[in-house]
Formats: structure tokens, sequence, C-alpha cells
């Protein structure tokens, strides 16, 4: 029955965005909009979006583009687009067994996957699953807790890291607080009415996450594990007000394969982060999570890009097409990750879903390339103008 369901929800999707509408009516309110709400006012989170209409094609018409090139080479391993998925953090509460259902999806697309610390699912199973996944941690500013969270990493060979930089205290999400999402979990009118309107959830997911874990929790933001998700020490999960430069300096000592900075706004601390060792950034306002009114990933790509001409740069913030891609890639990134759309995708329907979405975002660059007059990516800067 399950499987019927996924296929009839499957039949009505033909873009990301409709992954979003479907998502409305799986989800519990407070769960729908922890995953899609921004900070403050959310000016941001629609702005990132709204970076894309500024930019337009002025496509080339009479070439050859029968042989569209898609893949990328980076970090030494190849992939078949620009493209990955996000670190996203609560992924089982949208979904049971989410994280593993997106490492398995995104390995079997051969898709750069993310996983974040923040996540029910042991990384030690995930990597079991997909050995390419790169990891996220939210790092405090205790040496000891760092170097811990380092050993366990190399004991799965990750062989990515990449250390979420902006969050030094917890965002304020006005529409989640609406809708009763709080962590930790606690009783409350908002969240128990919307679990209640959709048993589905209720019981597929939450219920299955208590039972099936007995005690769940955060598992991999430390190197012993971390807290329940019923638990008050649940809030001091993520960055620290003190954690600085001098940390990534201590962790590109002692992590000797690929590390990147995510959350980066700033060409300057992207040139910091390169002259201290690290291999890349992403350039992200953290889906416009964190902080309300700044500027966008897309306009960061152009700043950063003219002053680092050769550095690998990567980003997220509001993609949701092969056609958003694309316009990333012409600005020069090296790579695009994109969070929401793939739990959305499996909220509605698992694994299939976020295989389904994949292959959108697939279809959609392949083809756009192919209107443009494009065959590869190297091309794309000169089909693209400011609007």
């Amino acid at each position: 029955m399950a499987g019927f369901i996924a296929r009839h929800r499957l039949n009505r999707v033909y873009s990301l965005e409709d992954f979003e509408k479907l998502s409305k009516s799986c989800l519990p309110r407070a769960v729908y909009e922890y995953v899609r709400n921004g900070a403050g006012t959310e000016f941001s989170l629609h702005y990132n979006e709204a970076a894309f209409h500024a930019l337009l094609w002025q496509p080339y018409r009479l070439r050859q583009v029968d042989q569209i090139r898609t893949g990328i080479t980076i970090f030494g391993e190849t992939y078949s687009a620009p493209f990955g998925l996000a670190p996203t953090g609560g992924a089982a509460m949208v979904r049971y067994d989410a994280d593993r259902l997106e490492a398995r999806a995104a390995h079997h697309h051969d898709t750069p996957y993310i996983l974040s610390a923040n996540s029910l699912t042991p990384l030690e199973d995930v990597f079991a699953i997909n050995p390419r996944t790169w990891f996220a941690p939210y790092f405090p500013d205790d040496y000891d807790v760092i170097d811990g969270m380092i050993a366990r990493l190399e004991r799965v060979n990750c062989r990515v890291m990449v250390v979420t930089v902006d969050v030094p205290v917890a965002a304020k999400r006005i529409a989640e607080q609406r809708a009763g999402y709080a962590m930790p979990i606690r009783p409350n009118l908002p969240a128990a009415c919307g679990a209640l309107a959709h048993p589905g959830w209720l019981f597929d997911t939450l219920l299955r996450n208590i039972v099936a874990e007995r005690k769940p929790r955060i598992e991999n933001i430390r190197a012993q594990g971390g807290p329940g998700i019923f638990s008050k020490e649940i809030k001091a999960v993520g960055g620290s007000p003190r954690f600085d430069w001098a940390h990534v300096r201590h962790i590109r000592d002692r992590w000797k394969h690929t590390l990147i900075l995510k959350g980066l706004l700033r060409a300057d601390d992207t040139e910091k982060a390169r002259d201290i060792g690290v291999d890349a950034v992403v350039l992200s306002n953290h889906g416009a999570r964190q902080i309300d009114t700044t500027i966008s990933p897309m306009e960061a790509l152009m700043e950063t890009r003219a002053r680092l001409p050769d550095y690998p740069l990567i980003i997220d913030g509001g993609f949701r097409s092969g056609n958003d891609v694309l316009k990333a890639m012409a600005l020069g990134a090296n790579l695009v990750l994109m969070g929401r759309p793939f739990l959305q995708a499996c909220a509605v329907a698992g694994e299939s879903g976020v295989a389904k979405a994949i292959t959108l975002v697939k279809e959609d660059i392949a083809r756009c390339m192919a209107i443009l007059g494009v065959t590869q990516f190297d091309q794309l800067k000169e089909v693209l103008i400011e609007n």
C-alpha cells in the first residue's frame, strides 16, 4: 500500500516545487515549517530565489548539441552532474530513516551527499551505505572534542569534512515556533494537533523513531554521540560563539583530507580560509535560516570568484532547478548543493522520491544546455547576461 501511495504521488511531480506542495499534505505543520521556513521575516528566504531572476540567458542557435557533458570531477571524485545533497539536520523527523534513504539514493545516482551532524542515524551506518559520503560537523570550541570527532571520521574513512561555521548561536525562526516545532521535543497544542491530523507521519515516522531507537538522539554531534531528542542538553547542539579561525587552523593541522568551510558570504573570509589551507568553501546563508536580510549566495559567488579566480567554490541557497544550477556554474561555481527539495522529496516518497528529484535536476541540466546551445559548463558564461 505504501508503495502504491508513493507511486501515485510521484506521478504528480514534474518539478522540485511539486515536492514542496505535496510535502505539506504529508507532514504535520510543525515539521513542514521546520523544513520550509527561514529566519526573521523570511526576506532572505525569498531573496535567495529572486537572485536567479536577475540573470537571464541569451542562447546560441543552430549548434550541434548531441554530445552534452554534465559530469564533474571534484576532490578526486567524478560525479554525473554538478549538484549534490546539502546537509539537512533533523531529516529523520521528516521521514523515518531519511538519512539512510538519501544516502542510498545519492550513491545509486552518482551524486554527492553530505550527512549533517544533527542526524539521528549513526554516521557509521550511513558510510556503510554510501562510502563517498561527506560529513558536516558542528564543532564546539573544545579542542579535545574536535580531535575526538576527527578520530571518529578517520575510522569510517571519511574523505571530505564540511565544517559548518555560520551557527555560533541558535537562530530565531518564527514560523516553526508558531507551528509548535521545538527541540528538545515537548508536548504542545499546535504540534500535537498537527501530529494527530497526520496519523501516517505519527506512526510511520515519530513512533518508529522512538520504538526503533528507544531513546533517539543526535548521534553524530560528538565522538561518543549526543543528547536525546527529549533532553534539555539538545539546546547545546550546534556551533559555539567561541569557535574561530584558530580552531580552523587546528582542524587543518589534524585533518589530512579535504577540508571545506560552509557558511561564508565574504570574499575576504574566503581568502583567509584559502590562506590557512582550507580546500574549498560553501558560499551559503544556511538557506536563509540563520539571520534575515543577508546578501544571496549568488551575489557572494560573483564577488568571490572575481577575487579568487581559481579557488574551488561550492554554493547553496534557493536552488530549485537545473536551470538555477547552470546559472551558478556560469558564474564560476564548482558545485551546487540543495537541501530542502530533497528532504521534501524524501517526505513525499522516500528513496523513490529522492531518486526522482535527482533525475529531474539532471534532466533539466541536460535539456537547458541543449536549448542554450552549449555542450560543456565553461561555455555557459557566454550566454548569461545580467537583467
